[in-house]
């Protein structure tokens, strides 16, 4: 088995030389090029143990969710995986469905197998408040969650003004009555998507009812039903759940999309996969939110200067908004 020495003495440089390589750091292009023909043409393998105790790292990064059924969650975690893979490092993945207790604890587990880096992926308003967060001595990213940058980087969506793109196209084209089917108002997400329907109609003569639901296609069909009878000819359901009961709703009523109701949801089906129905759909990325969350962790942990680490940011990324 080939060895860094090896690598070194073929490339025609420093054993140091091609330990920076390997942890990174840019050298000159010549000597890069040099050291990766050397390694595939030894077919070099890292120690990632010995690299590991070395580096005092572990080479692995905890995840932290508690939505791992839902389409939306396992694709996030398919994109963590991918860059984490390509990089290298481990995925430990640490799920629950109940109290911010219990949350806490997940993350005593992560923390006590020694990850790198950690990525929290909450639905809810699971904390109470960030002290738990605040004594975590390593990287943090946080999805959908701006209520923790203080002490950790954060990805959001755009999702309020997804939503308010949509409504404010179903009133350039004649609605007067929109009905909204909105998720339980516990999570920053939901608010968000609200807010961007609320915003739609200020300053118009736009009626807008809203049901919230709760996350079940039932209640998606009997919010439909209301709304209906409420006089809606346009309706958005903020979850993809909720948007299959209210398509049944639709289809009981001998209602056609298009023509008897225009009709809006949030996706999370490729644009290949989506609906033949004239629908407008709102599609968020992600599986590139999984990616963008792990690559930000990573290149955190690969940080060494104290005030670029001091620096926490917050990304917007963008839906796709398809269907007009």
């Amino acid at each position: 088995m080939a060895s860094i020495r090896d690598v070194a003495q073929r490339a025609g440089v420093s054993v140091g030389t091609v330990s920076r390589y390997l942890n990174g750091q840019q050298l000159k292009q010549s000597n890069m090029e040099k050291i990766a023909e050397a390694i595939q043409s030894l077919d070099y393998q890292e120690n990632i143990i010995a690299k590991g105790l070395k580096n005092n790292r572990s080479f692995s990064i905890g995840l932290l969710m508690n939505s791992i059924s839902s389409r939306f969650g396992s694709e996030v975690v398919s994109g963590i995986e991918k860059v984490a893979e390509e990089n290298g490092y481990s995925l430990l993945l640490s799920g629950f469905s109940s109290s911010a207790k219990k949350s806490d604890e997940k993350i005593e587990y992560l923390l006590k197998h020694a990850v790198d880096g950690l990525i929290v992926f909450l639905s809810g308003e699971e904390w109470t408040d960030i002290l738990k967060l605040t004594q975590v001595n390593v990287p943090i990213v946080c999805l959908n969650s701006p209520d923790i940058a203080a002490v950790a980087d954060v990805l959001l969506l755009d999702d309020r003004q997804s939503v308010q793109k949509v409504i404010e196209h179903y009133i350039s084209i004649g609605h007067k009555k929109i009905g909204y089917i909105a998720a339980p108002q516990s999570d920053y997400t939901a608010r968000e998507r609200l807010l961007g329907a609320e915003n739609a109609i200020v300053e118009s003569q736009v009626e807008l009812e809203i049901i919230v639901g709760d996350y079940t296609r039932k209640s998606g069909y009997y919010g439909a039903k209301q709304l209906l009878d409420w006089g809606a000819t346009a309706i958005f359901v903020s979850n993809y759940n909720m948007s299959i009961g209210a398509l049944s709703c639709f289809n009981q009523e001998g209602l056609v999309i298009g023509k008897d109701i225009s009709f809006g949801h949030y996706d999370y089906l490729s644009e290949e996969d989506q609906s033949l129905l004239p629908q407008v759909t709102i599609n968020p990325p992600a599986e590139k939110m999984g990616e963008k969350a792990a690559q930000l962790l990573l290149d955190r942990i690969k940080k060494t200067d104290i005030t670029e680490v001091a620096k926490k940011q917050i990304i917007v990324m963008e839906n796709k908004v398809l269907g007009f």
